[in-house]
């Protein structure tokens, strides 16, 4: 009886390991092993031409791969004219390739874009220095695109690098707030061992747990249905204490006056870039309702005059038509991908951003696609 009960275990957790997208649940496999390489300059980069792998998260999994710039793209050859676009996670995926806004834009738009935006905590310093380095080797671009998320972008530059890569893996940078790289190595032999970067008392009962952490789709599953009922019943302090949940450690606020000015620094950074380049730039803003600074933001850039579009409005009008966010991770869905890549490109043909001879069929073949995905929205 027990054998068999072990055995029906096993086999289903080898089928959702192999066979669904609940592999998401083994958290280092969210992306694949080797996408990501350590970066002396940048933290973190994607690896050149990474083969065809899959991205599983809570909702979906897609095929990813990276092309010859390291970007999750066909290979670029050279083609002009074209338009360059940088951004985190929401300008690498979350969809289909031929689904992502990026590529709708290049459709759409009918200019090639090369589409260069990297997940894994990237701000904008990142941004600008790893477009700089591929525009250094490359033509200009007509135009680049600069998307921007509020809730990450300010955040992960006062903090950069945010994260490293250790064997294989993205993972949370410790080299920082006095850490040296010795010590921080130190702290992922212990993770790789216990799956925890403090010393544990309880070291086989650790190394088992950490084993199955990292194996088990089941385990992780049930693990996360019992912490959140254990969260919502107990003290976090004492669940931290017997090792079932980690330790709440907010990463350290900067010193917000001046990171912010270090900040738009780097956004006034990509208005230098895109002069020396004679090209275009648009920033593509995906703001918080309601944030203290969102408007703060939009009045630093017209006072630079870097054109931008503002996403809020876009999106509070679709979604009455479908839902624009995957239900449980909260990146853009494959509708919010559509709708994004579709009043992008209107916004770029419409304010003469890149040249182009047939606006009003384009114009009229977007306005065709938008009413056939999303209805009449008034």
């Amino acid at each position: 009886m027990i054998a068999s009960v072990i055995v029906t275990l096993i086999a289903t957790d080898l089928f959702l390991y192999y066979f669904t997208h609940y592999r998401y649940a083994i958290t280092k496999l969210d992306y694949p092993r080797f996408y990501f390489v350590k970066d002396p300059e940048l933290g973190t980069d994607i690896s050149l031409n990474f083969a065809t792998s899959t991205h599983y998260f809570e909702d979906a999994a897609f095929p990813v791969w990276s092309n010859n710039l390291g970007c999750f793209d066909t290979n670029y050859d050279g083609e002009t004219p074209y338009i360059y676009m940088t951004g985190d996670s929401l300008a690498w995926g979350f969809s289909p390739f031929d689904d992502t806004w990026g590529k709708k834009v290049e459709t759409f738009a009918g200019i090639r874009t090369v589409k260069c935006g990297v997940t894994g905590g990237y701000g904008t310093k990142q941004e600008l220095l790893r477009t700089s380095r591929h525009l250094s080797k490359l033509p200009a671009p007509n135009l680049i695109i600069v998307e921007y998320t509020q809730v990450n972008d300010f955040d992960e530059d006062a903090n950069f690098p945010i994260n490293t890569v250790h064997d294989g893996y993205l993972v949370p940078n410790l080299a920082k707030g006095g850490v040296t790289e010795s010590q921080a190595e130190e702290k992922y032999a212990l993770f790789d061992k216990y799956c925890t970067i403090e010393p544990s008392l309880y070291p086989i009962i650790s190394r088992t747990r950490c084993f199955f952490s990292n194996h088990s789709v089941l385990y992780n599953l049930f693990r996360k249905r019992i912490r959140d009922v254990l969260v919502s019943v107990f003290p976090h302090s004492a669940l931290e204490n017997i090792g079932l949940i980690a330790p709440n450690r907010p990463i350290p606020e900067a010193k917000t006056d001046i990171e912010w000015e270090k900040h738009l620094n780097n956004i006034l950074g990509f208005k230098k870039l895109a002069e020396e380049k004679n090209s275009k730039l648009l920033f593509v803003l995906y703001l918080t309702p309601g944030d203290k600074t969102t408007e703060k933001l939009k009045l630093f850039l017209n006072e630079n005059g870097i054109v931008y579009l503002d996403l809020s409005q876009i999106f509070e009008k679709y979604s009455k038509a479908k839902p624009l966010i995957w239900k449980l991770n909260g990146h853009w869905n494959i509708a919010g991908n559509h709708i994004v890549g579709l009043m992008v490109s209107k916004f770029i043909i419409e304010n003469d951003l890149v040249g182009i001879s047939d606006k009003t069929e384009r114009i009229d073949i977007i306005n065709a696609q938008i009413e056939k995905e999303f209805g009449n929205i008034f």
